[in-house]
């Protein structure tokens, strides 16, 4: 189920991913509105996470039958397997990791904490977080979306 607090995030994810859409193509304005779109909407399979499978296969899973256009990812977000990630991704990733459980925004460090706060250092969770962020750290489009 989603909850006030997981409304704050998916709201402030919304809102970064606009944000480096804007900065990853400053002339495309339909990008940045669908950037938005894709914010709202990545973790909406928490309404319906019944079963052991990830609110990201989930909700991809549910906009994929829609005919949404960015259904895969939203199914593919978080995943630190995903070696080439789109634009799209990308943005959805560097916004999740970079908005706190409330909307609050938050750096790379400041999410691994809260993250490792609630799951552990340990936790296979915390783990696959680190190495998303590695992964986006280490792009090339990093520097132009996120630390401006």
């Amino acid at each position: 189920m989603i909850t006030q607090n997981r409304w704050q995030h998916i709201l402030g994810v919304a809102r970064k991913c606009k944000e480096y859409a804007t900065k990853l193509r400053p002339d495309d304005s339909k990008f940045a509105e669908d950037m938005f779109v894709l914010g709202m909407l990545h973790d909406m399979g928490y309404e319906f996470n019944q079963s052991n499978a990830s609110h990201a296969e989930i909700g991809g899973e549910i906009l994929k039958r829609s005919g949404y256009r960015f259904w895969k990812e939203v199914a593919l977000h978080g995943d630190e397997t995903v070696e080439n990630m789109t634009d799209e991704l990308f943005i959805l990733n560097c916004a999740d990791m970079m908005t706190g459980p409330s909307g609050e925004d938050f750096s790379f460090d400041e999410r691994l904490e809260e993250i490792a706060s609630r799951f552990g250092k340990y936790a296979d969770a915390y783990k696959k977080c680190v190495i998303e962020v590695e992964k986006l750290r280490a792009d090339k489009r990093y520097e132009k979306i996120c630390l401006k």
